[in-house]
């Protein structure tokens, strides 16, 4: 790998539990330096605006029933899509979410969460963007909440995907859920003749179907990134849903396209990226 090889941004804001990550100490900064210290060099954006709060637009009690009931509908076909095995609990799950949505339209209707999750979205959509711009092969986006214990690990065993032959288009990095909780277990098959080339001991899964675990660190080829700006950008008048379900309706509609296929979509496993917000005693033990 020569030249600005990687990008790195980072989602984050003033205010954030995890301020930390903004700095030195940061994981971007730690994975840079240690890209670079591999040879790699790299670009760094860190995101700390809050993008929506400059551009606001009126936001209304029938856009939030909205966007919750689009968040439902996805979760549905996102269901299906994946083909999951426990397709009757999923249903069920559904069901009950409906009926949560339709006795409480008090709670789905304040527009307080519509502006966090604008705010997130433009976030890392802005970073696409920039890392787009940035002419770098791979775009890294992390979240604040993004820990890794061991940044010179992560970078050595990225480094080692980057360089592979495969056509690999986005790579899953974090620790959030567990593969069965997300319903993509029965999805995923081990890398044939690639290994993980960090200090630690992880396997490079290839999913059937392409899938997300969150999105608090995901590694995207440059020019698959460029497909799904194109996406979002052609439904940006879609209803407002979190980044995540953004994503996985990106990727169902660029699977139908062709534009990622069967084993173009990688997890780590165990994720090199622990996610604070949901494993923080991991660290505290």
């Amino acid at each position: 790998m020569s030249g600005d090889s990687v990008f790195i941004g980072l989602v984050s804001h003033s205010k954030s539990t995890f301020t930390q990550s903004q700095g030195p100490l940061g994981l971007s900064a730690r994975l840079a330096k240690s890209f670079s210290d591999l040879g790699v060099s790299t670009q760094i954006k860190i995101n700390t605006t809050n993008l929506f709060d400059e551009n606001e637009f009126e936001l209304t009690a029938a856009m939030a029933r909205a966007s919750v009931r689009e968040e439902i509908r996805l979760e549905s076909m996102w269901s299906r899509f994946l083909q999951r095995p426990d397709r009757m609990s999923q249903r069920v799950r559904v069901l009950g979410r409906w009926a949560r949505f339709e006795l409480d339209w008090h709670l789905n209707s304040r527009t307080k969460e519509l502006r966090r999750l604008l705010n997130i979205e433009y976030s890392h959509v802005d970073l696409y963007r920039s890392g787009l711009a940035s002419g770098c092969e791979w775009v890294i986006v992390l979240e604040d909440d993004g820990f890794a214990v061991d940044p010179e690990s992560l970078a050595a065993g990225l480094v080692g995907l980057f360089e592979s032959s495969s056509g690999v288009k986005m790579i899953n990095l974090s620790t959030s859920f567990e593969p069965a909780e997300i319903g993509i277990a029965h999805l995923l098959s081990p890398v044939v003749g690639l290994g993980w080339s960090g200090s630690s001991a992880r396997v490079v899964f290839a999913s059937a179907r392409p899938a997300t675990n969150t999105v608090c660190a995901i590694a995207f080829r440059k020019n698959f990134l460029r497909d799904l700006v194109e996406d979002f950008d052609s439904h940006s008048a879609d209803s407002v849903v979190p980044i995540d379900w953004k994503l996985n309706a990106s990727l169902m509609r660029l699977w139908a396209s062709d534009s990622i296929g069967a084993g173009e979509c990688w997890f780590i496993e165990p994720g090199p990226v622990l996610q604070l917000s949901m494993h923080q005693d991991q660290i505290d033990k």
